[in-house]
């Protein structure tokens, strides 16, 4: 069995240091039970880059969490404020983007998507920038959050923090940069803030985004790739 603590991670990672994918993502996946992630940006393409290390999370009979951010219109955030449903605001605006797969390589991407929510292996949310009010706020904000925490079967915990979405661009061809901590390390209280963080942000407690799950239309459309 691969462990976390079997590797020697950096404190920080770009690609001035190499590919990510092969010197972070694939091989902290690939010891993972746990992947809690957060960020502004998601495509499925960044999982099919990273298919041996999420072959080896579901290996593990691993567990991923995510929150991704969505960005109102001014028009939907005063719809909003006029006494629309924030979800049915949240819906139309994320079927506006179809699941469209470009080629083959895409559409694998989006069937191993579609699998890992059905067999309860993803959980997805949505996260929406709100005032102090709680009230959805429109593009002069973005939940721009990107963080990570992985976990493997001994509980050791990796924690990583920084510019990198989970796209497959952000993997592989931006320039991006992100710390990392461990649990055994001297930033350990650092990974306990993510912790603290993520959690709070899953349980819609953060003060200034709302986090909600993803609304059953657009569960339906991923799911037609099974």
């Amino acid at each position: 069995m691969t462990l976390l603590t079997h590797t020697p991670w950096k404190t920080k990672y770009s690609p001035e240091a190499g590919n990510l994918l092969d010197i972070f993502y694939i091989p902290a996946l690939s010891c993972a039970v746990r992947y809690d992630r957060s960020t502004g940006y998601f495509k499925a393409s960044a999982l099919a880059a990273a298919a041996k290390g999420v072959e080896g999370l579901m290996a593990n009979r691993g567990h991923m969490r995510l929150i991704v951010g969505c960005t109102l219109d001014p028009e939907e955030a005063q719809a909003i404020e006029k006494g629309e449903s924030l979800r049915d605001r949240v819906t139309a605006q994320l079927l506006r983007m179809p699941l469209i797969p470009a080629d083959s390589r895409t559409w694998d991407a989006l069937e191993l998507l579609a699998w890992m929510v059905a067999n309860g292996r993803l959980d997805v949310k949505i996260g929406v920038p709100c005032d102090e009010f709680r009230r959805p706020v429109s593009t002069q904000a973005i939940f721009h959050e990107k963080a990570g925490i992985i976990e493997d079967p001994k509980g050791n915990r990796i924690a990583f923090n920084g510019s990198i979405n989970e796209s497959e661009s952000g993997w592989t061809g931006n320039f991006d940069s992100f710390h990392v901590f461990t649990s055994w390390g001297p930033a350990a209280a650092h990974l306990d803030a993510e912790e603290e963080s993520f959690g709070r942000l899953w349980a819609d407690r953060a003060l200034t985004a709302i986090v909600m799950d993803v609304p059953g239309a657009i569960r339906a459309e991923l799911l037609k790739f099974l």
